[in-house]
């Protein structure tokens, strides 16, 4: 391997960890203490610690990744990018230190302020992973399970498996925080988008400045 392709490599992983912590703080300090269980692996692992409290929400986490990628390997194939696999367990593992060491608690219990900033930390953290070609596993596997063996879009299996987790929470902590979480999933897909077109963007902007320089001093050296 290359030098330039080590530290391109370690570039994008270190950009992938940024989209971890912030996604693990999102949950750890504004949706899992307020109980709101936003869609993906982590509301299902919320609902599952509810009732299954001594296993925590970032062990639920990866042993629903691991449990995950076995089947996904086995009825998608192996198709998957390392960089998701470190992304799903650096999740989990961040999110138990949060929880364990930094001991997370809520930073509001005021439902609305929980689900804005919780979602726009968490939307924050995926569009940066997305970004690089990332993703923190769960959700997005059941919908790629999902969309092989049924007519599904991947849009429409991940909302499919986001609205399940929603009712489970629903069940569980209550219709208003059922309402609250059907909120965050919601708003967390519509400024995931959002948040990925303005990145695209941003790289576009800065390849093309990059290449206008590159033929300034090509021009110049001619000159």
């Amino acid at each position: 391997m290359r030098k330039y392709d080590i530290i391109k490599s370690i570039k994008e992983y270190f950009i992938v960890t940024i989209g971890v912590v912030l996604v693990a703080f999102g949950l750890q300090y504004f949706y899992a203490p307020n109980d709101i269980a936003g869609g993906g692996l982590s509301g299902l692992s919320l609902v599952i610690n509810h009732y299954i409290p001594f296993l925590s929400v970032g062990t639920l986490v990866f042993l629903g990744n691991l449990i995950l990628f076995v089947i996904s390997f086995i009825l998608v194939g192996g198709d998957f990018g390392l960089k998701t696999i470190y992304a799903s367990f650096a999740l989990s593992f961040v999110m138990d230190f949060m929880e364990k060491v930094m001991h997370s608690y809520a930073l509001t219990t005021n439902l609305t302020l929980a689900v804005l900033y919780g979602t726009l930390i968490i939307a924050s953290g995926l569009a940066i992973a997305f970004s690089i070609n990332a993703s923190t596993g769960g959700t997005d596997i059941l919908a790629k399970i999902l969309n092989k063996y049924t007519s599904f879009n991947i849009g429409i299996a991940l909302l499919i498996v986001d609205l399940f987790v929603v009712v489970a929470g629903a069940f569980t902590f209550g219709l208003n925080k059922g309402f609250f979480s059907l909120v965050a999933v919601i708003a967390n897909g519509l400024l995931v988008d959002k948040l990925i077109d303005m990145i695209t963007k941003y790289k576009e902007k800065k390849l093309s400045n990059n290449d206008d320089e590159q033929l300034q001093d090509f021009e110049e050296t001619a000159c």
